[in-house]
């Protein structure tokens, strides 16, 4: 008996420590959604595991096997296409863990052949926002299978909150995070409370076609334990393992990988073009930039409960997947429900009897597509129907027609229908009057829409044309720039471009000029619309061009630092090219020339001036919110009236020199430039509206409170702190002795220089472009690409 029990020890010796060194077990169909393996369930053959260091399949029987590895601290699996967690894609390892498998059960919502899924990002906050009801309920309505969040839930309030509110079970969808810099945090290493909540930092996962792949931020606020090196070893054997004929996309806080897409670490590197990559998501730097090179798109997105570090407004991404890659890429504006408004005809509406009924309804909403837009025309007095009509999209939120109309004078109520595709409907009731001359200040002539959004493209008046330049935050297919008739609005050419152009456009001697986002230039023979030269960078670069170029004799100034050059408009021939400094963020700021000094904002970093004839930096500035550069700079006198962060500055142009300042408790951080009307200084603000400076003492004389934003640009607004944001980014115009300009309300309004309300009209969209006065008429063009004409 003694002997016989040696020979059992003996025998158990050996497998002890082998089994020890392995990791065992399965990847099952959950049919019933509990989370344990049932004998009648299907057990899944041909499934990737990993411990992040390793990656294996799955069995015939659905059983995987993974050595032991002691640095692991997770198991996750690739879950397969038509197919979720049924409670989450990993398995910690810490403490002892007995049951191994993986549990999945069907995603009826997904398709084999398509897939749409949604992208937030950076909204570094602990406090409950519409734009969580607006993604969940937008993914249920528009059956988008999965939310991918792209990092920056930000240090441990916001990650908790998340954690709690903003999760697979509450959102309805499989809802998936990657680590940000501000999501490595203090604790045993930087990425400890991130796993605690959200599980492991870089794994991957198959959804619809495609092949998706979760890394995390490189680096950050504290130092993570993963290294480049181990991240790349490991994407090696997961890429080996998927099917290379499906799309892979690919999921960063950052994009870092360069225009040839290749990753690198101290001693790994791989090249992701050999895997069928077809883009790359990633947050980080809080605008809205797309761009696609060697067949990748690269979609950076701003939060969706915030305007962006650049003005970009919040917003959230959908993206629609096919067995060739990217399909669709679509923009949604937060915080709208059932956003009416009858914008022609207007309240007073001047006719006569040779011309239909123009009717243009702007319409929105956050969570549901719009299928239709219907409007019924009745007799204000009798209640009669007179006539009714279907409206054609003309954008993302424009409708129009022409009703053929009996055009009597007299009031009349409009009554619009907005059909959703799930089946909901809104109604509005608005009235208008029909007048053989209107009697308001401002009566509007005719309104176009063009392709694309406009962002600060002010209309541009030469002769007869108005030009426009328009972007696009999605595809990419609806980005140009195009001449109108002035005074029919009718179009005469339009000429599309590589990317979006967000900020003015320029005109000398017959020669139209513009910049886009990639700081691509064009000169463009105004009459024509054929373009005489161009630059191009050798690659897209971060950060993006967002500012408005400028114009001096003959030389026309564009981009930034590095990307910084002045150029001969007639030859395109560069004249200098790259000045100091380098770094900052962003800025829809307008560059200026004034007395041969060129003055250029780096956001974040510092307010600069340059000898426009060698690029010399001459000085800079950057201290009490100067290094903030929103907004522009306004020259009187020698001196440079500007904001900071919160503060009103006149510097010396010579020195930079800070002449004078006054720190306020506004918001200064617009797109907008100081006015200087006679004695006052007007400025814009990000939550308040309109004030007015005495421009000697910089004290205040008024102040004109604007409505609620539609669409929140200005950095950091958010309706999440339950406190009005009446945001305008439109620099104030001077016009006959009155003070115009477009509010993110939608309105353009008309004020004394007393600040006293005059007139208003509502265009129902945001005005981020200043308006354009020629002679007896004013233009503008609002956010959602409708370009309006006024007679004063």
């Amino acid at each position: 008996m003694m002997k016989l029990t040696k020979l059992i020890t003996c025998l158990l010796l050996p497998i002890s420590p082998l089994l020890a060194q392995q990791r065992t077990g399965r990847v099952f169909e959950d049919q019933n959604a509990n989370n344990q393996f049932e004998q009648n369930e299907k057990q899944l053959a041909d499934i990737v595991v990993s411990d992040g260091y390793d990656v294996v399949k799955t069995d015939n029987t659905g059983t995987y096997t993974l050595p032991h590895n002691p640095k692991a601290r997770f198991l996750s699996v690739t879950i397969p296409s038509g197919y979720k967690a049924t409670k989450t894609h990993y398995i910690p390892l810490r403490g002892e863990v007995k049951n191994l498998d993986f549990a999945l059960t069907k995603d009826t919502v997904q398709q084999a052949d398509f897939l749409r899924f949604i992208q937030i990002t950076d909204t570094e906050t602990p406090l409950y926002g519409p734009w969580i009801d607006n993604v969940r309920n937008y993914a249920h309505q528009q059956k988008a299978s999965l939310i991918m969040h792209t990092g920056d839930i930000c240090y441990e309030p916001g990650m908790l909150f998340h954690a709690k509110q903003v999760n697979s079970e509450l959102m309805g969808r499989p809802t998936y995070y990657t680590v940000g810099n501000h999501d490595l945090v203090k604790g045993e290493y930087g990425e400890k409370l991130f796993e605690d909540l959200f599980g492991p930092t870089y794994y991957s996962f198959d959804a619809g076609p495609a092949h998706f792949v979760v890394t995390p931020m490189p680096n950050g606020d504290y130092k993570p334990s993963y290294t480049a090196d181990q991240i790349i070893s490991w994407l090696k054997k997961d890429l080996a393992a998927m099917d290379k004929s499906k799309p892979l996309i690919f999921i960063n806080h950052d994009f870092f990988a360069g225009p040839d897409f290749i990753l690198k670490g101290e001693k790994e590197q791989i090249d992701l073009t050999q895997y069928n990559l077809k883009a790359w998501f990633y947050g980080h730097w809080h605008n809205n930039f797309v761009f696609k090179q060697k067949g990748v798109y690269v979609v950076c997105s701003n939060a969706p409960n915030k305007g962006g570090i650049d003005n970009s407004a919040a917003q959230f991404v959908v993206v629609d997947i096919d067995k060739q890659g990217i399909k669709g890429i679509q923009p949604v504006y937060t915080n709208l429900r059932d956003h009416v408004q009858l914008v022609q005809p207007t309240a007073d509406q001047q006719v006569t009897s040779k011309e239909a009924l123009p009717v243009v309804v702007s319409a929105y909403d956050s969570e549901r597509k719009i299928q239709s837009v219907a409007m019924e025309i009745y007799a204000h007095e009798s209640g009669k129907r007179l006539s009714s009509v279907q409206l054609s999209p003309s954008g993302d939120w424009l409708w129009q027609a022409n009703i053929p109309f009996g055009k009597q004078k007299g009031q009349y109520d409009a009554l619009i229908t907005i059909q959703y595709e799930n089946g909901e409907q809104a109604l509005k009731r608005q009235s208008f009057n029909l007048v053989d001359r209107a009697e308001n200040d401002m009566k509007l002539q005719w309104s176009t829409a063009v392709k694309g959004n406009i962002w600060k493209t002010s209309p541009l008046i030469v002769g007869d044309k108005l030009f426009v330049a328009t972007m696009d935050d999605g595809t990419g297919t609806n980005h140009a720039i195009t001449a109108l008739d002035k005074r029919t609005g009718k179009m005469l050419w339009s000429l599309p471009t590589v990317n979006s152009i967000k900020h003015k456009l320029r005109y000398s001697d017959g020669i139209l000029l513009a910049s886009d986002v990639e700081t691509n230039v064009y000169a463009i023979d105004a009459n024509t619309g054929k373009i005489r030269w161009t630059k191009k960078p050798s690659n897209p670069a971060l950060p993006t061009f967002v500012s408005g170029p400028a114009l001096e004799q003959g030389v026309y100034y564009s981009g930034l630092g590095k990307r910084m050059s002045a150029i001969d408009i007639k030859t395109g021939k560069v004249l200098w090219e790259g000045v100091d400094p380098s770094g900052g963020e962003a800025t829809p700021a307008e560059l200026s020339v004034v007395d041969q000094t060129l003055l250029a904002g780096y956001n974040w970093n510092a307010l600069c001036a340059y000898d426009t004839g060698t690029g010399k930096l001459l000085w800079k500035r950057q201290e009490d919110g100067l290094r903030f550069r929103s907004g522009g700079v306004t020259a009187k006198d020698g001196y440079l009236y500007t904001t900071g962060l919160n503060g009103l500055f006149k510097l010396n142009l010579k020195t930079g020199e800070v002449a004078q300042k006054s720190i306020k408790t506004d918001d200064f951080k617009v797109m907008a430039s100081p006015g200087i009307v006679e004695d006052l200084l007007v400025m814009p603000t990000s939550t308040n509206g309109i004030k007015a400076y005495d421009l000697q003492t910089l004290t205040e004389k008024w102040h004109f409170v604007t409505g609620e934003a539609l669409v929140y640009t200005s950095p950091y607004s958010s309706p999440d702190q339950h406190k009005p944001v009446g945001t305008v980014e439109s620099s104030v115009t001077e016009v006959k002795g009155k003070l115009f300009f477009g509010a993110s309300d939608g309105y353009i309004y008309v004020l004394n220089k007393q600040g006293k309300l005059l007139s208003k009209f509502n265009l129902g969209a945001p005005i981020f472009s200043e308006i354009t006065a020629d002679g007896d008429f004013i233009y503008t063009a609002d956010f959602v690409g409708n370009v309006s004409c006024f007679k004063l």
